[in-house]
């Protein structure tokens, strides 16, 4: 594999750990510092608010300068995770000023975010410019691959350090990102991009040819962290066990959907012409069946585990792939902020949505996403403008 796609994965596989780490852990952080619920959600609703922004204008002022743009993006980004959890040490539960407190870590997310959002879009951006149509998906595969892994790896890798300290896994992450920030540094040439990165403003999320699949990629978003926030104090309701069995299981769940979301992307790589239409066909039936026996019997989660590896792995390539090939060269830039913001917009509506549906009930989220999952599965199977889409991928 080209050294450049190596490095463009490990870069995203190393930011997505750190989103998917920190959520997991901040509302343990948050009570041990003496903040509230509602304050421990907002930190995790600012990042993804401020992610989306990050996308659009980075993109916009990234124009033929990704290298310039990933650089500074996650110089930016290290150096708030380690702020974060600097502020968090030092406060502890002794700090008299909770407003005062809160208030700071609220500004580093926020700003977190923003240079976040630069990461996904602009490493996206890098692989459909160093891809054709012929072999879009590969490419796809491998953002798809790093996406989902960092989904999966990064809250095991939280509790696996939380024992250290709830800020060890912040830690941790900031150091993993400096290593790829010199890599990308050393390994990636100036002038890479050839400059046809249009400005996102001249492309719509509402233009028909891809509405569908950024729809598809936000609620894929949104259902993976339904998936991560509910699961853990799911299985402990369901199974009657307690936290500490209940975190055991799911992290051998999660380990296991990593390894099959990389096995599918080893899987697209090598048929390289399989249509998105497919292979959103699979992922979505893989998701929709996940949600349903997780439902029906949760003591089956080895299985609902593995199908949710298919469904990742299958789902997130195919919507991109999909939308790349159905928008001019012209407009990839603008495409790649696009599908990166529907990732921030489902990383904050995740959490949110999960914790209130499960407190209606506990089988809420999970009916509600397999659900969703159906209603995107029909518009990808019928839709003519969708499937009009899927089709060139043989025609470009």
């Amino acid at each position: 594999m080209n050294k450049r796609f190596i490095v463009i994965f490990a870069a995203v596989l190393a930011s997505m750990i750190s989103i998917a780490t920190f959520n997991p852990i901040i509302g343990l952080l948050a009570r041990s510092l003496g903040l509230s619920e509602v304050q421990s959600g907002s930190l995790v609703t600012v990042t993804g608010i401020c992610w989306i922004l990050g996308s659009f204008l980075w993109s916009r002022w990234g124009k033929g300068r990704r290298k310039t743009v990933m650089l500074i993006a996650m110089t930016g980004y290290v150096l708030t995770l380690t702020a974060f959890a600097y502020l968090a040490d030092s406060a502890g539960l002794d700090s008299t000023d909770k407003t005062g407190l809160y208030l700071q870590l609220f500004a580093v997310r926020a700003i977190g975010g923003f240079f976040f959002g630069a990461i996904p879009a602009t490493a996206q951006g890098y692989l459909m410019e160093w891809t054709r149509a012929d072999n879009r998906a590969a490419g796809m595969a491998l953002f798809g691959a790093a996406n989902g892994l960092g989904f999966v790896l990064g809250p095991a890798m939280g509790a696996a350090l939380t024992p250290i300290g709830l800020t060890a896994p912040m830690y941790v992450s900031a150091a993993l990102l400096a290593v790829m920030l010199i890599v990308i540094a050393v390994s990636i040439p100036s002038g890479e991009t050839s400059g046809t990165v249009a400005a996102a403003g001249k492309l719509s999320a509402l233009d028909p040819r891809i509405r569908l699949y950024l729809g598809i990629g936000l609620a894929l978003s949104t259902v993976m962290i339904v998936l991560q926030v509910t699961c853990g104090i799911y299985m402990q309701d369901r199974l009657d066990i307690d936290a500490v069995k209940a975190a055991r299981l799911i992290g051998i769940g999660l380990t296991t959907a990593g390894v099959i979301v990389v096995a599918s992307q080893l899987l697209i790589g090598r048929f390289r012409r399989l249509k998105p239409p497919i292979l959103l066909t699979i992922g979505l039936l893989a998701l929709c069946s996940a949600f349903t026996l997780f439902l029906a019997s949760p003591s089956w989660y080895i299985v609902v585990f593995v199908l949710f590896g298919i469904g990742i792995g299958f789902t997130m390539p195919g919507y991109m792939t999909g939308a790349s090939l159905a928008v001019d060269d012209g407009e990839q830039g603008a495409l790649a902020a696009f599908t990166a913001a529907a990732q921030g917009v489902g990383s904050f509506i995740g959490p949110l949505a999960g914790t209130i549906l499960y407190s209606l009930h506990i089988a809420i989220p999970y009916a509600v996403c397999a659900v969703l999952i159906v209603l995107f599965l029909a518009g990808t199977v019928f839709g003519r403008k969708g499937a009009k889409a899927g089709s060139t991928v043989h025609s470009r």
